[in-house]
């Protein structure tokens, strides 16, 4: 698979510009964390905005921010 974003394609507007927020915010929180921490944070995070918690995006974009190093800053 190449980047979460891809999976974002078939999504209304609102809905991907609202996940691109949950994969930001979450990536601010959980970076390098086991995938069960990352995978929950993600969802935590799309729930809050409104978003379908069964999405695929959510669990790509979850590997993609537990595969981040800790402490590194982010540009």
């Amino acid at each position: 698979m190449g980047d979460w974003r891809e999976l974002l394609q078939d999504l209304p507007l609102e809905s991907r510009l609202k996940a691109l927020l949950v994969y930001e915010l979450a990536s601010d929180r959980v970076p390098g964390q086991p995938l069960e921490v990352t995978t929950a944070a993600v969802r935590a995070v799309a729930r809050a905005e409104g978003l379908d918690t069964g999405q695929p995006w959510i669990e790509a974009a979850a590997a993609r921010i537990s595969a981040e190093p800790v402490g590194r800053p982010r540009a």
